[in-house]
């Protein structure tokens, strides 16, 4: 693949979903990351990408922080099941194969094993219904303090026995409790999707969101591990531009991927 750029959409700016579309095609995008949409908006969604020779790689899940899957309410769990579904469903209609889960969080009324029970069992409620449409569940590592090493993201992951679950891995969300490259290699062909981010980190000093050449992530070893693993896939910024408009986003990426 030779142009593997994409951005979130609401990353964008503001404007109609045609001039952000526009605007990323402009910059140097290949590809725009959507939200959940509702069925009635999606053919004309489709058109608009058609339109600028734009790509969907992947759908982000609505509503996944307002009904966590972790909940121990079986009526909030059962509506948190609804918003991948319609996730699933924007995904086949807009042509890609993979969803961004969140699979809730741990809290003060919500214990790590419960969270890891709830979700698991809110997942499994959803990955038939994937899987019968052809859809990833890619599970986004997110500051929701749970499935906090790779290795428990391994096992959550490789728990539903199915090729249908997989991560999708931000690269700037992992920075505050671990090395991107080292989770990378250790989440290997898991690997469906990936964020990318600016964050900079120095010790517990404090850390702050960047733009990407200005983080302290190490970028020649992420790339690195992407290629070690075999990953050739999307690359979706999550991050909004600063003066240099989307074009410093695509051209910030651009470096870090001839890093190869």
């Amino acid at each position: 693949m030779t142009n593997r750029k994409s951005i979130y959409l609401d990353c964008i700016g503001p404007g109609s979903t045609e001039e952000r579309l526009a605007a990323a095609a402009a910059a140097g995008f290949a590809a725009v990351e959507m939200p959940s949409i509702p069925a009635e908006e999606r053919a004309a969604a489709k058109a608009l990408f058609e339109k600028y020779n734009l790509i969907c790689p992947s759908i982000m899940t609505t509503g996944a922080w307002e009904y966590p899957a972790t909940s121990p309410n079986a009526e909030i769990r059962g509506k948190s099941a609804d918003c991948y579904k319609l996730a699933v469903d924007t995904a086949a209609d807009m042509g890609c194969d993979t969803i961004l889960t969140v699979p809730g969080a741990v809290t003060p009324e919500i214990t790590y094993e419960m969270a890891w029970e709830n979700a698991a069992k809110t997942l499994a409620l959803v990955v038939p219904y994937a899987e019968s449409k052809g859809i990833t569940l890619a599970i986004e590592n997110v500051w929701n303090k749970f499935l906090l090493s790779p290795r428990e993201m391994v096992q959550f992951i490789d728990s539903f026995g199915s090729d249908y679950v997989k991560s999708y891995f931000d690269i700037g969300n992992i920075v505050v409790y671990g090395f991107p490259q080292h989770w990378i290699k250790s989440l290997g062909a898991r690997i469906k999707r990936v964020h990318i981010k600016g964050f900079a980190m120095k010790g517990f000093e404090g850390f702050k969101w960047t733009q990407l050449l200005e983080s302290t992530i190490d970028w020649k070893a992420v790339v690195d591990a992407l290629k070690e693993i075999g990953y050739n896939s999307w690359v979706t910024a999550e991050l909004s531009p600063d003066s240099r408009g989307l074009k410093g986003i695509a051209d910030d990426m651009d470096h870090i991927l001839a890093l190869a």
